[in-house]
C-alpha cells in the first residue's frame, strides 16, 4: 500500500519536471535570443549584378564587392545539394564540392562563408547542383563581418535547436521511464511508440537547424539522416494514435504501415543504387506523412462526429490543429525560404508530446491510484481485521483454487478455555488472548507458509512442497512459546492451545478439505491428550 503511495507520488513529480523542463526552456530561449549590441558593421544582404546558365547547367552569380570597404570581411550564403567554387581575378579562393561517394552524389547542406577584403572588386560565384530538382533554388548572399554574421544566425536558431534537442532528451526519457517502470506498471506501447516519434522526429528537426549546419562538419551524413528519420518516423505515428486514441483501424492501419515499409526500402535502395537520390524522391516522404496525419485527423473527426469528446481526443484535437498549421506553414517555407524553413513546427511537436506524455502518465497515475484503492479493498475483504491474518473467505478461496496438493501440509491450532476467559475477564481480555495466539502461530508457522484465523479461537497454515519443514521440531517450538508466554506474561488467564498438522496423502486425501479435516483430527487428538494431562 505504501508503495503504491510512493509510485503515485513519483508520478506526479514526474508530471511536474515535465513542465519545469518547459517553462526552463522557453526562458533559456528567450534569454539566448534578446537583443544585444551589434558590431558597427551591418550584416546586409548583396544581389548579384549578373547571373549566367553554363553549359553543364551550372549558375555562375557576378558580385560587385567595389563599394565595400576592410570592415566587410566575409561573403556568406546558404547551399543545399550544390556544389560551390568562388573566384575572384581568375583565382579560386573557395570551393565546397566534396561528394558523398557512396552515400550520395550530394556535398550536402552547408553556410559558406567566403573571406573577402577590401582589394577584391568583383568575385564569381558558381554553383552545381547535384539534382535536377534544385537547380532553380537561387541562394541569398550576405556580406559583413564574417564573425558578427555567424553569431547572428547562430543565435537567430539557437531556441530552434533547444526546442529539437528537448524533443531527442524528452524521447529518452520516455524509453527511460519504460524500461524501469514497465514490470512495476505493465505499462502499454503507447509510451514507447510516442518515444520512437519522438526520436526521429528530433532527430530531424535538429539537422535542419542553422545551428547544427554551422557547427556540424559531417554535410554528408547530415544530409541522409533527415530523409531516414521523416520515413522511420511514420510507422510509430500512426502505431501511437491507434492506440491511444483507440482507432483499432487494421485494414487501414496495416496498409498504411506496409506502405511506409515499403517506401523506406524502395527509397533507401533508389538512393544507394544512384537510381534517385533522397532528395529527389523527398515528395513521396511527404506524401507518406501527409497520409498518416490524414489517418489520425479522419480518426478524429469521427469520434467527435460520434460525440466521444474524451480528454484524449480533445488533446488530439488541439494538438493536431496546431501541428497541421504548423505542417502546412514549414512545407510551404520549404519551397520559399532558403536555409532552416521549419520555423514552426518543432515548437508544435515539443508542445504536442509534452501534452500527449503528459496525458499518459496522468492515466497511469490514475490507475496506480485504482489498483491502490483495489488493492486496499481486497486485503480489507481477506485479512482478519483484529489478528492481521488472513480470514475465512481467503481461506474459502485458497481451499477452492485448482492447485498441486502434492507434498502441501495443513497445521491447525486451537484455543483452549477462550469462552471461560470471556465469561470470567471479559471480551477484551477474550481478544487479546486469540491475538496472542495468532501472534505465536503466525511467528512459528508464517516463515514457511500462509496463516489464516479459520474461526472464532481456530487457525490454519498451509505449507506448501517446496518448504522443507521439521514439523515435530516446529510443534514442540509452537508450544515451548505459549509456555513462555504464560510464564513471562502475567496474564490474567492462561493461555492454553492444541495442534495439529497433516501432510496430503492421495491416499487418504481426496482433496484439500480431506487434508485439513485430517488435520483437525490431529488437532483434536492432541486437546484430549492435553485434558488427560
Amino acid at each position: 500500500m505504501k508503495q503504491g503511495k510512493n509510485l503515485f507520488s513519483f508520478h506526479r513529480k514526474l508530471n511536474n519536471v515535465m513542465l519545469v523542463i518547459a517553462i526552463v526552456g522557453l526562458i533559456i530561449c528567450y534569454m539566448m535570443t534578446r537583443d544585444v549590441k551589434k558590431d558597427e558593421t551591418s550584416t546586409s544582404r548583396i544581389e548579384p549584378y549578373q547571373v549566367a546558365l553554363l553549359e553543364d547547367g551550372s549558375k555562375e552569380y557576378f558580385i560587385d564587392l567595389s563599394s565595400y570597404d576592410s570592415q566587410y570581411s566575409g561573403l556568406v550564403f546558404f547551399t543545399a545539394h550544390q556544389s560551390v567554387t568562388v573566384y575572384n581575378a581568375g583565382h579560386e579562393i573557395y570551393s565546397f564540392t566534396k561528394t558523398g561517394g557512396f552515400w550520395g552524389s550530394t556535398p550536402g547542406a552547408k553556410y559558406n562563408f567566403v573571406s573577402i577584403n577590401e582589394k577584391m572588386q568583383n568575385v564569381a560565384v558558381i554553383l552545381t547542383p547535384a539534382y535536377d530538382i534544385v537547380s532553380e533554388k537561387v541562394p541569398e548572399f550576405y556580406i559583413g563581418n564574417t564573425y558578427q554574421i555567424y553569431s547572428e544566425f547562430l543565435r537567430d536558431s539557437i531556441p530552434r535547436l533547444i526546442a529539437s534537442i528537448f524533443i531527442v532528451i524528452f524521447s529518452l526519457t520516455l524509453f527511460a521511464y519504460y524500461i524501469f517502470m514497465n514490470k512495476r506498471l505493465n505499462l502499454g506501447k503507447d509510451l514507447i511508440y510516442l518515444g520512437y516519434f519522438s526520436l526521429f522526429i528530433g532527430v530531424w528537426s535538429t539537422n535542419e537547424t542553422i545551428a547544427w549546419t554551422l557547427v556540424s562538419e559531417n554535410r554528408i551524413f547530415d544530409s541522409i539522416i533527415p530523409y531516414i528519420c521523416l520515413m522511420l518516423s511514420v510507422p510509430p505515428f500512426v502505431l501511437f494514435f491507434d492506440s491511444y486514441l483507440g482507432i483499432n483501424g487494421k485494414i487501414i492501419k496495416k496498409i498504411i504501415l506496409w506502405a511506409s515499409m515499403v517506401e523506406f526500402i524502395t527509397v533507401t535502395s533508389m538512393h544507394f543504387l544512384k537510381i534517385r537520390e533522397f532528395r529527389e524522391n523527398l515528395m513521396f516522404v511527404q506524401l507518406m506523412i501527409t497520409v498518416a496525419v490524414a489517418y489520425v485527423v479522419g480518426a478524429i473527426i469521427l469520434q467527435l462526429l460520434h460525440r466521444d469528446f474524451s480528454r484524449q481526443v480533445i488533446i488530439c484535437t488541439i494538438g493536431v490543429s496546431l501541428f497541421l498549421i504548423a505542417m502546412v506553414v514549414d512545407v510551404i517555407n520549404y519551397y520559399r525560404i532558403i536555409g532552416d524553413a521549419d520555423r514552426l513546427g518543432r515548437y508544435m511537436v515539443l508542445i504536442f508530446v509534452l501534452l500527449l506524455a503528459w496525458d499518459l502518465i496522468r492515466g497511469t497515475n490514475e490507475l496506480i491510484e485504482k489498483g491502490r484503492r483495489a488493492r486496499q479493498l481486497e486485503i480489507f475483504a481477506l485479512t482478519d481485521s483484529m489478528t492481521g491474518l488472513y480470514n475465512r473467505n481467503a481461506f474459502e478461496s485458497q481451499a477452492e483454487s485448482d492447485r498441486k496438493l502434492d507434498g502441501i501440509i495443513a497445521v491447525v491450532a486451537d484455543a483452549n478455555g477462550l469462552k471461560a476467559c470471556n465469561d470470567t475477564y471479559g471480551h477484551e481480555a477474550g481478544d487479546e488472548y486469540i491475538t496472542l495466539v495468532a501472534e505465536i502461530f503466525n511467528g512459528v508457522f508464517g516463515r514457511y507458509g500462509t496463516c489464516y484465523r479459520t474461526g472464532g479461537d481456530e487457525f490454519c497454515c498451509i505449507i506448501p512442497s517446496s518448504k522443507a519443514v521439521n514439523m515435530e521440531r516446529l510443534k514442540k517450538l509452537f508450544m515451548t512459546k505459549i509456555y513462555t508466554a504464560n510464564l513471562e506474561g502475567k496474564y490474567q488467564y492462561s493461555i492454553g492451545v492444541a495442534i495439529g498438522a497433516a501432510m496430503f496423502d492421495s491416499e487418504l486425501d481426496k482433496d484439500f478439505r480431506a487434508l485439513v479435516k485430517r488435520a483437525d483430527e490431529s488437532m483434536y487428538e492432541n486437546k484430549k491428550a492435553s485434558k488427560t494431562v
